[in-house]
């Protein structure tokens, strides 16, 4: 639970300090379980590290799976196709792993609901 406090204040910093960002990102709780479940996420995990792969921030399974969120401040498709090679040589049910990446813009205002409310 400790990383849990230490993530917002390691991303609130500036500049961020990719070492910190990694080391909060590390989920001890819910991911070595989950681990087990996505064939060759121990393998991402341990080749992607910001001293490796430049503008890389941190690495973790996103939920319950089978997301994986990269945070990273540059060269974000270098580390997107790092995940995909490392994926791409495992099976599920034996069926080759394909993956795909977005890259996502920071939500700053938050969830929002857009809409038309009230009676008819």
């Amino acid at each position: 639970m400790q990383r849990l406090a230490l993530l917002p204040i390691a991303l609130g910093r500036s500049p961020p300090d990719p070492d910190e960002i990694y080391e909060a990102m590390k989920d001890k709780l819910h991911q070595p379980y989950r681990k087990s479940l996505i064939p060759g996420l121990t393998e991402v995990f341990e080749s992607l590290h910001p001293k490796t792969h430049i503008g890389l921030l941190g690495v973790c399974l996103s939920g319950a799976g089978p997301t994986i969120l990269a945070l990273a401040t540059d060269h974000f498709e270098l580390v997107a196709e790092s995940i995909i090679s490392s994926l791409s040589k495992f099976e599920a049910g034996g069926i080759p792993i394909t993956c795909t990446w977005k890259l996502l813009d920071i939500a700053e205002n938050g969830a929002t609901v857009t809409g038309s409310f009230g009676s008819s």
